[in-house]
């Protein structure tokens, strides 16, 4: 007879508390794989994200690795994140509204123009306590 080897799991995501450094968990709710790193973070393993219509206006990467945003007036983003969180977001009708952005430090130095049709495409990540951003381009 075959032996069975069964991960640690549980209906929830795992704490750092539940795991040891290298050790995997499954979430069999929702099929989740998670490990806890030499630094003690928690990281999700092989994480696949459904894109996350962002109503709000915290820029939170908890949301999903993919965002949008589709303006209804201008709006002022907040900063949500926390070192080594990243996030892309497309931003819809640039035409008639503006963002104010939390500090970012931008590639290329500024902000981007958004685009008066479709989507304009930033990505986000936070590098210890700086907010970065790059302008991916605009798309229709």
């Amino acid at each position: 007879m075959a032996n069975v080897i069964k991960q640690k799991r549980g209906t929830t995501n795992p704490t750092t508390s539940d795991l040891v450094v290298g050790e995997l968990a499954l979430n069999t709710t929702d099929g989740g794989v998670f490990t806890k790193t030499d630094g003690g973070s928690l990281i999700e393993v092989g994480l696949t994200d459904t894109v996350y219509n962002l109503t709000g206006t915290a820029l939170d990467p908890a949301n999903g690795a993919v965002q949008y945003k589709t303006l209804a007036s201008n709006t002022t983003f907040t900063d949500s994140f926390t070192a080594g969180e990243a996030m892309i977001l497309h931003i819809d009708d640039g035409s008639a509204y503006t963002v104010t952005w939390p500090s970012v430090t931008w590639t290329g130095g500024s902000a981007p123009t958004l685009a008066t049709s479709g989507y304009t495409v930033v990505v986000l990540w936070k590098f210890l306590s700086t907010l970065y951003g790059a302008h991916v381009g605009d798309v229709a």
